[in-house]
């Protein structure tokens, strides 16, 4: 069975959906950030699951406060699943600048997401971050 072609609507919505979740994590709105989450939506980062808005919001708590980081979200490819779900692809370059250090590419990361419509809004049903390449700190 064909899916249906990703329509530029659709393909604008979605990318800009991954840039805000990549923006509210670099700004530290962690709460924004779960929202964006299906309630039951999960996500793979740093090499383990976290299931549900408490969970994602707990471990982003954990980040240490003077850590900072940035993340550039590129080579986004967008295809429907159906009606009302789409598989997000992109690439996720990732500087970091730990404290008393110069910034630094930190990493490279293969970003995969499940995007689902409900009432009108994408959320993510999953993400799955998964690093590539990492670099040395300078």
């Amino acid at each position: 069975m064909n899916e249906p072609a990703a329509t530029a609507e659709d393909v604008v919505l979605l990318t800009q959906g991954l840039n805000a979740f990549f923006n509210h994590l670099d700004e530290r709105r962690y709460g924004e950030l779960a929202a964006m989450f299906l309630p039951a939506g999960r996500w793979l980062r740093q090499g383990r699951w976290l299931e549900g808005h408490a969970a994602i919001a707990a471990a982003l708590n954990g980040r240490p406060a003077t850590t900072r980081v940035r993340h550039i979200v590129s080579n986004v490819v967008v295809a429907r699943r159906g009606a009302d779900e789409a598989d997000v692809q992109a690439y996720l370059t990732a500087y970091r600048r730990l404290e008393n250090q110069a910034p630094a590419l930190f990493s490279i990361n293969l970003v995969g997401n499940v995007f689902r419509r409900q009432a009108g809004r994408w959320l993510l049903a999953e993400q799955q971050l998964v690093r590539e390449f990492e670099f040395e700190a300078a």
